[in-house]
């Protein structure tokens, strides 16, 4: 599968390269982003056309010193220096990089940045001083990549820790938007179905690696992905989600995995969630919301209070897989391979889990576009009236209210217009906006 989008963070990187060399300095980027989103190959895109010497690391849990001579190894190979001093500290090897690109400047990339005080206590620290004393001497581009995105967040954002100020740039990199998704579909899947389409994107959440894995084993259509996912060869991605949690969660694992699979299953309010588990949530909760496992949605243009939210799932491959993949039955039918009762359910099951999936993609997508904001969900007090999409155009005075529905004869427009006459009665401002009433349905995706 060939490289796609991520253009404006190439720009950036680039840019800071450029810096880098016409200001005689060095500089630090920060590149965060989930598990397997492509971070890796968009920083070897961005670079691969650079004749300036290319160092690429990966924290890894082994002893400081080791790290430090292999570090320092792949430094003396590409520079050949006359002298070359004794390095216990990966501080040291950096501290010696900056120092030989005083005359040829190089960039230097550290993989799982976040994982670096497990193999070197106190690195951080160290690194600050380094930096501080070298920086304006030398002309490196520190790139730091992690994807445990709020610990590369804490390191570089939090004014308690000594790496704090010390970034440039900040470059998050997000899964692939719809219009990505789409084009992918149309150069990998040829001819395919809208429904293959929703099923690749509430499977995949485009996360880059998910969506490559996919096309490798020409599984683009929603029977073969299912086909796939529940099969031997799709052991990988049927595990990801284990090894994505167990990333961010160590302690009080299995209340965590409570907690989203709760929400998961429908239980979107705090005390419906607080129901299923035993003791209070509300640091479990806080926390994931941290880790950006999971969001709270508010009606559009309303003022967020703990009354009025409802908790998402923010990952939609993890909702997919807390949905079909780690369950106590599905489990337990992978265990022994009983593939073809799998997907059996999973194809079951599809249908009513597709319509929240359609419903987010129409509020991505018509983010995306940039014509309409604010974009979202609204529902009222009572819960008598709701709308899967609300956009608004304050500058052509237009607002567009939208009811996803996988199946189009189930689309009611006399409730929808009703909902709407509901939310212009609360927001009386949009009254005069020209306004549409619209199905979402996926042969419009």
């Amino acid at each position: 599968m060939r490289f796609y989008g991520r253009q404006e963070e190439i720009k950036a990187l680039q840019h800071f390269l450029k810096v880098v060399e016409q200001s005689h300095s060095s500089q630090l980027v920060n590149v965060l982003g989930r598990r397997r989103v492509g971070k890796t190959t968009l920083i070897a895109k961005a670079f691969e056309k650079s004749a300036l010497p290319v160092f690429s690391f990966v924290a890894q849990e082994r002893s400081e010193e080791a790290t430090a001579t292999a570090w320092l190894d792949e430094v003396v190979q590409t520079y050949r220096p006359e002298f070359v001093p004794t390095c216990k500290g990966i501080d040291e090897v950096i501290s010696f990089a900056m120092t030989l690109s005083k005359d040829k400047p190089c960039i230097f990339i550290i993989d799982e940045c976040q994982e670096l005080d497990k193999v070197a206590p106190g690195f951080w620290s160290r690194l600050q001083t380094v930096w501080d004393r070298k920086k304006d001497s030398s002309q490196m581009l520190l790139v730091m990549s992690g994807s445990i995105i709020s610990a590369v967040e804490q390191i570089f954002g939090d004014h308690s820790q000594p790496m704090y100020g010390r970034s440039s740039c900040r470059i998050e990199v997000m899964p692939f938007t719809p219009s990505i998704i789409k084009e992918i579909m149309n150069d990998e899947a040829g001819a395919f179905k809208p429904i293959d389409l929703l099923t690749v994107y509430a499977m995949t959440g485009g996360v880059a690696a998910y969506v490559e894995l996919l096309s490798k084993q020409k599984a683009l259509s929603a029977s073969k992905a299912i086909r796939f996912l529940f099969s031997v060869e799709g052991g990988w991605l049927r595990a990801e989600g284990n090894v994505y949690l167990a990333n961010e969660f160590q302690r009080k694992f299995s209340v965590y995995k409570e907690i989203l699979h709760a929400i998961a299953s429908g239980d979107t309010k705090w005390n419906e969630i607080q129901d299923r588990i035993p003791e209070n949530i509300s640091s479990y909760l806080k926390r994931l919301e941290q880790f950006r496992l999971i969001d709270r949605q508010f009606p559009i243009l309303e003022e967020a209070s703990a009354r009025r939210a409802r908790y998402r799932i923010a990952d939609p491959y993890l909702r997919f897989w807390l949905t079909f993949v780690d369950t106590i039955r599905m489990t337990d039918l992978a265990t022994y391979h009983n593939w073809d009762k799998l997907v059996q359910l999973c194809e079951d099951g599809l249908p009513q889990f597709l319509g929240k999936s359609l419903e987010r993609w129409f509020i991505e997508s018509t983010l995306e576009k940039g014509q309409y904001t604010p974009v979202g969900g609204w529902w009222d007090n009572k819960g008598q009236h709701e709308i899967d999409l609300v956009a608004i155009d304050e500058t052509n005075k237009e607002i567009i209210f939208g009811e996803a529905k996988l199946n189009p004869e189930k689309y009611d427009e006399k409730k929808l217009e009703q909902s709407a006459q509901a939310f212009l009665q609360q927001h009386k401002k949009y009254a005069t906006y020209s306004q549409k009433l619209t199905g979402l349905f996926p042969k419009d995706m």
